[in-house]
């Protein structure tokens, strides 16, 4: 019978000898014997038992798991078995998902803060977007940036979120009507599942503002002004979008918060010159 060194064995499936020496040591692959002069050496038979156990291995089981499998191997056993690790595996695969979908909104949105024209004003149509909105929030003063966190942390709790989630603020039609810009109403987060809360279709007036929070309130001055001048009023409420905050900068004057507000568009007064059927008589 064809017998390998530790060396060769461990060559055959491209790993370290410690691991072989490791799984000797916990007792869930033993050499074939020792030889003499005290080196380990291992047979063929033993190609097809390691084989399973490396495949099993690759695959993340847990040793311990393993042990008990090989105690009394058998194929009822193995379904078991498998059924418990493709368990865990959907439950890495949700979390991969995740942090894909994560990281593709951290470029996604730092890209649009890099290439956004500031301070402009631009009108796009918008189809509607469900939305998870939080309670209202019961406060009639400014918002701080502690009451914030405070009211971050109760949104996420009550929508059960698993991991970090790009929250933005409602800032409410009537506070901007009436000039005060501080106050949250609420915090939304868009989801891809059907609600009853949707941030409605429309034509949305879309601006970006750098600098921080506590500086808003004049970007917002502006905004309503520029709004004005152009025959636009507002019919909606303002979300307000963090597209670069602390965690992409660590100066406060660096931050990019996209507002994003529903108008109507100017009314037109037809005359016989941009009209003309007035003059059909």
């Amino acid at each position: 019978m064809k017998t390998f060194t530790t060396g060769e064995f461990a060559k055959i499936f491209g790993i370290k000898k410690d691991t072989l020496f490791y799984y000797d040591k916990i007792g869930l692959f033993k050499p074939a014997g020792i030889r003499d002069n005290r080196y380990r050496y291992y047979t063929t038979q033993q190609l097809d038992v390691f084989s399973v156990i490396y495949s099993l291995r690759e695959l993340k089981f847990p040793i311990k798991l393993l042990e008990d499998y090989l105690e009394t191997p058998s194929p009822r056993a193995l379904i078991e078995l498998s059924k418990k690790q493709l368990s865990k595996i959907a439950e890495e695969i949700e979390k991969l998902e995740q942090i894909h979908s994560i990281l593709h909104k951290v470029i996604e949105q730092s890209e649009e803060a890099l290439n956004a024209h500031l301070d402009e004003i631009v009108f796009k149509s918008l189809e509607k977007e469900y939305v998870l909105l939080s309670d209202k929030n019961p406060s009639e003063s400014d918002t701080s940036i502690e009451e914030w966190c405070n009211f971050h942390d109760h949104f996420l709790s009550k929508i059960k979120a698993k991991g970090p989630l790009y929250i933005g603020s409602v800032i409410d039609k009537n506070d901007l009507m009436s000039g005060r810009f501080g106050r949250v109403e609420r915090l939304f987060v868009r989801t891809n599942q059907e609600t009853d809360t949707v941030k409605q279709a429309g034509i949305y007036a879309i601006s970006y503002y750098k600098g921080s929070y506590e500086r808003i309130g004049d970007f917002y001055k502006g905004f309503i002004r520029k709004l004005n001048e152009t025959g636009y009023t507002v019919c909606g409420d303002a979300y307000e979008e963090y597209l670069l905050n602390g965690l992409s900068t660590p100066n406060s004057e660096d931050y990019v918060t996209k507002i994003s507000v529903k108008v109507n568009m100017p009314c037109v007064v037809q005359t016989a010159e941009n009209d003309p059927r007035l003059n059909e008589s």
